[in-house]
C-alpha cells in the first residue's frame, strides 16, 4: 500500500504541474500592454446610437461633433489610421478642442507614432485644461517616454492564498486498481481538501534595437513557492531563468526562447527541465493574429523519498500549438488554441500523447479591472499499460474551466496604488478508464501583485 500512496503523490504533483491554469503574471503583463494601447481610446470611443455613413461626413465636413463621433466609430472598427486622419481634420478646424487632441494623441500612440503623440500631449499639458484631461495626458506622456526608452527593467512580486477541495488528486471512487483488483483506499489516501499560501517574484530586462526590422532581446528570472497547510508533501518551489529575442520579417514575428526550470517537491529536487521554443505570429487583420508555437523540453525527474518512482518519467517532451487571437473591440479579446503533446519517458507506461483544444475570453472592465473566462479540453492516450495497475491502456479525458477577475486594489483603498488583486475559480474534472485517475478538483485563489518598471 505504501507504493500506491507514493504513486498518488507523484500523480498529484505531476497533475498540478500539467494542469493548465490562468498564468496571472503573464496575464497581467499582456493586459497591461493592451490596456496601455486601448484604454483612453476605448473611454473616448463611446458607443454611438447609430452607424454614421461616410457620405454623411462628406455632406457636413464642418460638423466637428459628427466628425469626432465618426472617428470613435473608426477606432471601434480598428481603423486607427482613418481615425487619425479624421481627428487631424477636426483639430485643423478647432485647435482648442483639448479632449479631441488627447484622443488624437492616444491614436498616434497606438500607431507607434511616438514623436507625434508626444508633441500633441505637450500641447495639451501647456494649456489650462480640466484636471482629468491633464492627468490623462500626463499618464500618456509617461507611457510615450517609456516606449521611447530602449532598455526596460521590470519586477513583480505576488502573494496569494488558495484552497483545493481535492489537493491530493484522489480518485472519486475511493478505490485504486492493484494488478487489476480494486483496492479500497485508506483514509489518509482519500480525497483531502487543503489551503496554501503562495509567493512568486520575477525580474525582467528587455532591449529594443529598432531598425527596419525591429528586434527585441529579453531575459527573465523567476521564483515560485507554494506552502500547503496540511499536505506538506506537496509543498512546491520552482526557480526559472529564460531569455530570447523577437524579430519581425515580412509581416511575421519570430520569437525563439530558451530556459531552465528547477522544481522542488517537499524541499527535495524533483525536476530539472531544460527547454527551448519558437513562436511565430502574423497579424492578418488590424485586430486578428494567427500564431504557432513549438517547445521542446528535456525533463530530468529525480527520485525522492516521497516519489521513489519519479525517474520513470524522465525523458523528452514536445509541444506544438496553433491558434488565433481576435480583438473584437477595444475592450473584448478572444483566443482559441489547439495543441499536440508528445511525452517520452524512461518507463514506457509513463509516455503519452495529448490533444487539446481551448478558448479564452478577456474583457477589460474599465479603470484597470478585467475579467477572464477559459475552457480547455485535453485528451491523453498512454503508450503502454502499467501492469501493476491494470492490463488496460490508460486513457484520460479532462475538462478545465476557469474564471478570473482582477482590478487595481487602489479602487478599494488608495494607499494600495500599484497593487493588482485577482480572484480566481478553477474546476478540473478528469475521466479515465482506470479508476485511479478519475477525479475532480475545485480550486479557489486570491492574489495580490505589485509591479514596477522603467
Amino acid at each position: 500500500m505504501k507504493s500506491i500512496i507514493c504513486l498518488l503523490l507523484l500523480a498529484a504533483a505531476t497533475a498540478s504541474a500539467q494542469t493548465p491554469t490562468v498564468d496571472q503574471e503573464t496575464l497581467a503583463r499582456r493586459l497591461a500592454a493592451e490596456r496601455k494601447a486601448a484604454e483612453l481610446a476605448a473611454q473616448a470611443a463611446a458607443v454611438v446610437s447609430e452607424e454614421i455613413p461616410f457620405e454623411k461626413i462628406l455632406a457636413a465636413p464642418g460638423d466637428l461633433d459628427l466628425n469626432e463621433r465618426f472617428a470613435r466609430q473608426q477606432i471601434n472598427r480598428g481603423d486607427l489610421r482613418g481615425a487619425a486622419t479624421t481627428l487631424e481634420r477636426v483639430l485643423i478646424l478647432a485647435p482648442g478642442r483639448d479632449r479631441t487632441r488627447l484622443l488624437y494623441a492616444a491614436v498616434l500612440y497606438r500607431l507607434d507614432a511616438l514623436q507625434d503623440a508626444e508633441r500633441e500631449l505637450r500641447i495639451v499639458l501647456a494649456r489650462p485644461v480640466p484636471a482629468d484631461v491633464s492627468a490623462e495626458a500626463a499618464a500618456y506622456l509617461k507611457l510615450v517616454e517609456g516606449r521611447k526608452r530602449k532598455t526596460h527593467f521590470d519586477a513583480r512580486v505576488s502573494v496569494g492564498y488558495g484552497w483545493d477541495d481535492n489537493r491530493n488528486s484522489a480518485s472519486d471512487t475511493n478505490t485504486n486498481l492493484f494488478f487489476g483488483t480494486p483496492v479500497l483506499l485508506n483514509p489518509d489516501s482519500r480525497r483531502q481538501d487543503d489551503t496554501n499560501v503562495t509567493f512568486s517574484g520575477a525580474l525582467g530586462i528587455s532591449r529594443d534595437f529598432g531598425g527596419a526590422r525591429p528586434q527585441k532581446a529579453f531575459a527573465n528570472i523567476g521564483y515560485y513557492r507554494g506552502e500547503q497547510t496540511r499536505i506538506n508533501s506537496l509543498d512546491l518551489q520552482a526557480y526559472s531563468v529564460s531569455g530570447g529575442f523577437a524579430l519581425r520579417w515580412r509581416g511575421f514575428e519570430f520569437t525563439p526562447t530558451a530556459g531552465f526550470d528547477h522544481v522542488l517537491l517537499s524541499q527535495s529536487t524533483y525536476l530539472r527541465d531544460v527547454w527551448e521554443g519558437l513562436r511565430v505570429s502574423r497579424r492578418v487583420r488590424p485586430r486578428a493574429e494567427l500564431f504557432a508555437e513549438f517547445r521542446h523540453e528535456d525533463q530530468g525527474f529525480v527520485r525522492t523519498r516521497l516519489a521513489p518512482l519519479a525517474e520513470d518519467r524522465t525523458g523528452g517532451q514536445y509541444d506544438l500549438s496553433v491558434g488565433a487571437n481576435w480583438v473584437a473591440s477595444p475592450l473584448d479579446r478572444f483566443s482559441v488554441t489547439a495543441g499536440h503533446r508528445r511525452k517520452y519517458a524512461r518507463a514506457v507506461a509513463q509516455a503519452y500523447r495529448r490533444e487539446s483544444l481551448g478558448g479564452e475570453y478577456t474583457r477589460l472592465l474599465g479603470r484597470g479591472a478585467f475579467f477572464v473566462a477559459g475552457l480547455t479540453g485535453q485528451f491523453d492516450r498512454y503508450d503502454r499499460p502499467d501492469v501493476s495497475l491494470s492490463t488496460m491502456g490508460r486513457e484520460d479525458d479532462a475538462i478545465i474551466g476557469q474564471v478570473l477577475f482582477g482590478a487595481p486594489l487602489s479602487l478599494f483603498w488608495k494607499p494600495l496604488a500599484g497593487f493588482t488583486g485577482t480572484l480566481g475559480v478553477e474546476r478540473f474534472q478528469q475521466f479515465s478508464n482506470l479508476v485511479n485517475y478519475e477525479y475532480t478538483n475545485t480550486r479557489l485563489t486570491a492574489m495580490a501583485t505589485y509591479k514596477w518598471g522603467i
